[in-house]
């Protein structure tokens, strides 16, 4: 995971955590916060072997021991309770099986990076009972990202089309700024072949609304 996202997943970890990195890879999140001295351990889990050796691996080098690294499909065989889960760099309806099938881990705080969907992601959260505390946008390469952290509450909040493209908490800055233009953009093309009225005026409002965020 490229470092600017991976310092915005770190940002909404909290002091003395005990985290699941779901997906973890090289376990890049949990040795960050774990050498900042943010956390003192962390569940690091892959579906496949590969990641997960390769993960010990970069612990081992790096003098860290107080990773449990988990072969998991999601969530699914993780035991060691934590406090919260990031899924991040994986496509929105991924994300949204992971914390579906996860059942009550599932409802834990959780740090969302979606590749795509994002729309899909935020309307799943609010209709499973889920309030969206942050957002962060960090800008890669020239490209936009957005890292959602969550908590279950079991209040179920209105919200519009435009919220599931923005977020409701639209924090303004130049990181922002440019997530409004990639989603402007990925608007009008849609526009093109919009089948009916509503759908037109669903994206003709989130264009004009992103228009106001310098898109």
């Amino acid at each position: 995971m490229p470092y600017l996202r991976l310092e915005a997943a770190a940002g909404l970890v909290k002091s003395g955590d005990v985290l699941c990195d779901v997906g973890s890879d090289h376990a890049y999140l949990p040795l960050m916060l774990i050498k900042n001295g943010v956390i003192e351990r962390a569940v690091a889990c892959d579906v496949n072997a590969g990641p997960l050796e390769r993960g010990r691996q970069h612990a081992a080098k790096q003098g860290v021991s107080s990773i449990e690294f988990v072969l998991s499909d999601g969530l699914g065989s993780v035991e060691t309770p934590f406090d919260v889960a990031a899924i991040c760099g994986m496509g929105g309806e991924l994300i949204i099986r992971i914390i579906r099938e996860g059942g009550e881990k599932g409802k834990k705080r959780l740090i969302l990076q979606p590749m795509t969907g994002i729309e899909k992601v935020r309307a799943f959260l609010w209709q499973s009972g889920f309030a969206i505390t942050d957002e962060v946008f960090p800008v890669e390469d020239g490209k936009a990202y957005c890292v959602i952290g969550a908590e279950f509450s079991g209040a179920v909040p209105d919200f519009s089309y435009v919220d599931t493209y923005l977020g409701k908490i639209r924090p303004g800055g130049d990181g922002f700024t440019a997530w409004a233009k990639k989603i402007c953009a990925a608007a009008k093309k849609r526009l093109r072949g919009a089948r009916d009225a509503e759908s037109e005026n669903n994206i003709l409002t989130l264009i004009s609304e992103c228009e106001k965020y310098g898109a």
